[in-house]
Order: C-alpha cells, then structure tokens, then sequence
C-alpha cells in the first residue's frame, strides 16, 4: 500500500530510513537526513484520527437529521461541542508533521534547514514575531471558542410565526 501511496503503482520500492540516510550521505554528504521520526509519525495519526472523527460525526448528524427523530439529542450535541476543537487539532498537527517531516530540507536536495539561516534577520526579530503572532492566534482562540460556545449553548431558535409570505416562516 506504501509503494501505492508514493508512486501510484503497487510494484514500487519503498526504502526504509537507513537506507535513505546511507544514500543521501553518499549523494548530499555527510549529516543528518532522517527527520524526527517520533514527532511525525504522532502528528500524522492525530492529524488523520481528527479527520476522520470529524467525517465519523457529520456522517451520524447526517443520518440522525435523515431519520423522523429529534437531530438536537443531548449526547450528539455534546459530541458536536467538542467536535468543534478537532478541525484546528487537525490543521495544527497537520502543519507540525509537514514542517518536522520534511527535515534537514527547506527544499529537498536542494537546500538545508542549516543552510537557511538569514544573516540579516536577528533572533530578537524572530522572537517578537513568534511571540506577536503565537498572541494574536490565542486571542482569536479565545474570542472563537467564547462565540462557539455562546452560540452552541443558546441551542436552535424556533423559526417566528405568522407570517404571510409563502416560504417565510
């Protein structure tokens, strides 16, 4: 199935880790080319395992409105709730196995993470853009996840009544 997902053909050949850091020490020299394995293979299955948690439950909403049965039951709806952290689990992870998977390489065979490094950018410039933006997103974080969950507690509206236009409620 690996050979399947890497070359689109079941005859491919697959190499393991060691051979790869083998061949690219002969090809690129001598380093490092085995990327965090630990990291990437975790981040990879939470990244699928938040995917297909999400599919799992828009599949049982779908069914649940489908059927002549109340959609908003309180276990579903409970499981909805925390269901609204997984696409940000799902994009996080996704982008940490992406950025740690692809290591030593900012473009493979042709440039290094070591070889990147800017001279005119200072780490006092990296750090205050890290921490400017890692701030941002946790403040949208907090005002999404206070909306989310205002809005997910004051449950559906009933439609108003009465009126006199065909299609409007």
């Amino acid at each position: 199935l690996l050979s399947f997902l890497a070359y689109n053909k079941f005859e491919g050949e697959v190499k393991g880790i060691k051979n790869l850091q083998e061949e690219y020490q002969e090809k690129y020299g001598p380093g490092n080319y085995v990327p965090p394995v630990f990291v990437s293979y975790w981040t990879f299955r939470i990244m699928v395992g938040a995917g297909f948690l999400m599919l799992l439950l828009g599949f049982l909403a779908l069914r649940a409105s489908m059927k002549e049965t109340e959609v908003s039951s309180p276990r579903l709806m409970r499981w909805m709730f925390w269901a609204l952290f997984l696409p940000y689990i799902a994009n996080s992870t996704g982008w940490i196995f992406t950025e740690m998977a692809r290591q030593p390489w900012i473009v493979f065979g042709l440039q290094k993470v070591s070889d990147g490094v800017s001279n005119t950018v200072g780490a006092g410039s990296v750090a205050f853009s890290l921490i400017t933006f890692t701030l941002l997103y946790a403040l949208l974080m907090v005002f999404d996840i206070k909306l989310l969950t205002r809005y997910a507690k004051a449950g559906i509206q009933e439609p108003a009544t009465g009126s006199t236009e065909p299609g409007l409620a």
